[in-house]
């Protein structure tokens, strides 16, 4: 194994021009173009300009640390270790990255460019904290193009691999597990865009994650029990939970004035589990039933709970206990399953229509112990 690095600024990386290439950092040029057991390096003396690589550019490792110069793909690129991006800008073209570890986490200005169809594509099959981390609270990488990151190493069972994305919300970025049979974690606090399981059928430990776009889970996989919920925060439009009939053991929280979060199945979750909408509009799949460890909808937003048919029911089934929310306006669902639904109307709910199983009278004297909810200021008289 040699190490390369790149020098003289703006070129081609291919094996017909040696000019670029040097032994040492900033060294004269004329050392052989990287094979596949190299390790290139990017860095302060490699010059200005730009380096397009060309179908059949290869290493082991590749180090990008230079805010001079930039690497743009000009073909998909494939390596068999770790590519690292320290300082600078990445361009990948619309054109796929294949590593085995891709890790950008200094506190410098990193840039990666994906291009409408480009993808980081982490081939890891053995266990490793971080396949894909891009983590930097003081400064965080940024995304362009459509980001895309994919796991297509059939990571075997008893393996566990993990992913950290970016914590910036106006930059997330979709995770795609396509394959594999171990365990996926996918680190806590992070920002994903849509994170697709399909094709993957082994276990994901979901710590607390804050999703952007949709879900989707496989039917082949496991879901695991964590603490922390998942957070659908889209700022507006829709997003889709597919459930695959996995049971997701985790808590769901709809906390976006702006956002549909609809299903496209029966939402099943853990006993324990907690669904909860702080805002925004949540629909559950007509004509089946959806079940929850308990369901909270008190905040002192203005909230909406439907069926995703207009004029046909979904079912939502707690087992026991009293639900008692707060400024909810609810059409089409029939709550059920042994649990007391009281959606009273002097706590500004609203009865919009084709619902069973919910208390829609005035509430009944209580104490604030048995009916904690969001302090404010209400227009309608209670009744203590």
């Amino acid at each position: 194994m040699a190490n390369r690095f790149w020098v003289g600024g703006s070129g081609t990386w291919d094996a017909a021009s040696t000019t670029n290439w040097s032994a040492t950092s900033g060294g004269a040029g004329g050392a052989s173009a990287p094979v596949a057991a190299d390790a290139v390096i990017f860095d302060s003396a490699s010059g200005s300009g730009t380096c397009t690589t060309a179908a059949g550019s290869t290493c082991t490792t590749l180090t990008f640390n230079t805010s001079t110069l930039s690497l743009v793909l000009g073909a998909n690129h494939t390596m068999a270790g770790v590519f690292t991006l320290t300082a600078g800008a990445v361009d990948l073209n619309s054109y796929a990255l294949r590593c085995l570890i891709f890790t950008s986490t200094a506190a410098n200005a990193r840039t990666l460019a994906f291009g409408t169809t480009g993808k980081v594509e982490i081939t890891r099959t053995t266990t490793v904290t971080n396949a894909f981390d891009t983590h930097n609270v003081t400064v965080p990488i940024v995304y362009t193009g459509t980001p895309l990151v994919e796991m297509i190493g059939n990571a075997a069972a008893g393996t566990t691999i993990g992913f950290r994305g970016t914590v910036d919300a106006n930059n997330p970025i979709s995770l795609n597990i396509k394959t594999g049979s171990g365990t996926i974690n996918v680190g806590s606090g992070f920002a994903w865009n849509n994170v697709d399981f399909t094709g993957f059928s082994g276990t994901w430990n979901a710590a607390l994650i804050n999703v952007y776009g949709d879900l989707t889970l496989s039917p082949t996989m496991t879901s695991v029990f964590v603490s922390t919920p998942l957070n659908f925060l889209k700022a507006s439009g829709t997003q889709t939970i597919t459930s695959n009939g996995v049971t997701i053991n985790t808590g769901i929280t709809i906390n976006s004035a702006g956002v549909t979060v609809g299903c496209a199945d029966a939402l099943t979750l853990g006993s324990t589990r907690t669904l909860t909408i702080t805002n925004g509009t949540l629909q559950l799949k007509n004509g089946v039933t959806s079940s929850v460890g308990s369901f909270v909808a008190n905040s002192a937003n203005i909230k909406f709970l439907q069926s995703t048919t207009p004029g046909s029911q979904a079912t939502l089934s707690q087992a026991s206990g009293t639900v008692n929310v707060v400024d909810l306006t609810i059409r089409d669902i029939n709550a059920t399953g042994g649990a007391s639904w009281n959606a009273y109307t002097d706590f500004e709910n609203t009865d919009a229509g084709n619902n069973d199983g919910w208390d829609f009278s005035l509430s009944p004297p209580y104490s604030t112990a048995e009916f904690p909810i969001a302090i404010r200021s209400f227009t309608q008289p209670r009744r203590f």
